[in-house]
């Protein structure tokens, strides 16, 4: 199920289908239906299996740390900083970037120096802790 997940560009809406797809093979594979009303937890303390969005979060950072360590002529590192300026954008909002979510979590574009000074540990627990969002309540 994480099979390339280092390399996904992950949107929140993406974030929700991976989570719903995993309590449905919880729960297939306890066989309880949505009718036995079982909770998340419970179906988690029984099957033991980890969190895939959490887990798809830890290789994303382990995989951003690795780049940020490599020497500038390997080819991760290349495609990661190459920019196309051939082309004339779409319309409308841009599609979210692999390196988006690790910029916004982080709040710099410096991401690659930041990560060169920090130990692999302490990257990966702050990358792949959950995001905080905060949604405005309409009035």
């Amino acid at each position: 199920m994480l099979y390339g997940a280092e390399c996904w560009a992950v949107t929140q809406h993406a974030e929700e289908i991976l989570a719903t797809t995993q309590r449905r093979m919880e729960r297939l594979m306890v066989g309880a239906t949505l009718l036995d009303r079982k909770s998340n937890e419970w179906l988690r303390g029984v099957t033991k299996v980890k969190d895939v969005v959490e887990e798809a979060r830890k290789r994303k950072a382990r995989w951003a740390w690795n780049i940020a360590r490599m020497d500038n002529d390997r080819w991760a590192k290349i495609i990661n900083e190459w920019c196309p300026r051939y082309k004339k954008r779409p319309l409308g909002r841009p599609r979210t970037r692999w390196r988006d979510s690790i910029t916004k979590k982080l709040k710099t574009q410096r991401w690659l120096a930041k990560a060169r000074r920090e130990s692999k540990q302490y990257w990966i627990d702050t990358l792949g802790a959950p995001y905080v969002t905060y949604r405005k309540a309409n009035k």
